[in-house]
């Protein structure tokens, strides 16, 4: 039999993607790239987005905001004015999407980003930015509601938080949602970003008596209060970081020590969510790595999920018009292997959960939501002797 071919697409769509390919987030950027590539072929072999019964082939137009804020600005107005993209994607994190939205609201033109997280720029209210990720401040929500499901439950919770805004904002959202549930927050503690000695804070928990100790903070962190809580003998029931465990840095750094630690994620390729559109996760991490050599990592699985829902809402909308575009972003319900594409009146992501995933013998497994786990939580920690 002949092999089948494809019909030829009409004009392209052109989505302009604003991308931290190079400095300082320029590795989670280019994973976006990647995630982003992925979808436009997904989307172009399957015959285009269409519009009008026709399809349409789509070119998404990437451009390096070097991890720069200003730059970021900048090169959003240029993908609008010069490049002529009339629908965008990205930016690929909270600093850049920060500066890069308002840029998009003046033109009225619909950002979908694959790295806004923060409540800071969903709380400006643009009318025209949505993000796939759950919100920064839902980040433990998961991880609390995972501890207290067990038996038997936690009473008391510590937070130690780096000083930057990011994860003070975290810190305090979580302290709201915990107190919420019931636990008592008997110890927090703010310490300096890339700081090396975090023994005060350490000891401040414990002395505490705390259930539970949240850290939000970056990974070389979460390696060092593991490293010295280990020192100090300091076990509560449950270690849990914002950044770290998960990635395969964190077990190889800290190998046994590891295990039992508890971390949160946007998507990792085990979970199992319900699919209305695309592939599942299981399938789409198998074809990723065939097409990059190396697996999808959330910041990937993100960037795809937020080119999917464009695609989804152009469809929808039966038009590239951007404002029609918009209003079908805004009643978009969409079930992907990301998770739940839905979004509130400030663009954020209404329904997704952030996922918790917990090391066990050496390895990350996803732990929570039921409904999506690969693996049971480990409660409490048996301490360092066990591991």
């Amino acid at each position: 039999m002949p092999a089948f071919i494809a019909p030829p697409l009409e004009s392209a769509i052109n989505v302009g993607a604003v991308l931290s390919l190079t400095g300082s987030q320029a590795e989670s950027g280019q994973m976006a790239k990647e995630g982003y590539l992925f979808c436009q072929d997904w989307i172009n072999a399957k015959g285009g987005v269409t519009v009008n019964g026709v399809g349409h082939r789509l070119n998404i137009d990437i451009a390096d905001d070097q991890s720069r804020p200003s730059i970021a600005a900048a090169v959003t107005e240029q993908l609008i004015t010069q490049n002529h993209d009339t629908l965008l994607l990205g930016p690929s994190n909270d600093a850049t999407a920060g500066r890069a939205a308002p840029v998009a609201e003046q033109h009225e033109v619909p950002m979908v980003s694959s790295g806004a997280s923060s409540d800071a720029i969903f709380n400006n209210h643009y009318h025209y930015l949505f993000s796939v990720l759950t919100p920064l401040s839902r980040q433990f929500e998961g991880v609390i509601d995972m501890a207290l499901a067990q038996n038997p439950k936690p009473q008391s919770l510590a937070i130690m938080f780096a000083s930057d805004s990011l994860n003070q904002e975290l810190a305090t959202a979580t302290a709201d949602y915990a107190q919420a549930k019931g636990l008592s927050l008997v110890s927090g503690s703010r310490y300096t970003s890339g700081v090396n000695d975090l023994s005060s804070q350490l000891a401040g928990a414990a002395g505490s008596g705390a259930d539970l100790l949240l850290e939000a903070g970056h990974a070389s962190e979460s390696v060092r209060t593991i490293q010295q809580a280990e020192q100090m003998k300091i076990q509560p029931k449950l270690l849990a970081f914002s950044d770290g465990p998960g990635t395969a840095q964190f077990t190889q750094e800290l190998q046994a020590a590891a295990n039992y630690s508890v971390g949160t994620t946007q998507w990792t390729p085990g979970t199992r969510n319900r699919t209305s559109y695309f592939i599942d996760s299981f399938h789409y991490s198998l074809a990723f790595a065939d097409q990059f050599g190396h697996m999808p990592d959330q910041f990937a699985a993100a960037a795809t999920a937020a080119c999917l829902t464009l695609e989804v809402a152009i469809e929808q909308a039966n038009s590239a018009q951007p404002r029609w575009v918009r209003d079908s972003l805004a009643i978009i319900d969409l079930n992907t292997f990301f998770g739940e594409i839905k979004f509130d009146d400030r663009g954020a992501s209404a329904v997704k959960p952030v996922y918790v995933q917990q090391v066990q013998a050496g390895r990350a497994v996803l732990i929570w939501p039921p409904e999506v786990a690969t693996a049971r939580p480990r409660y409490p920690d048996p301490g360092w002797a066990k591991r």
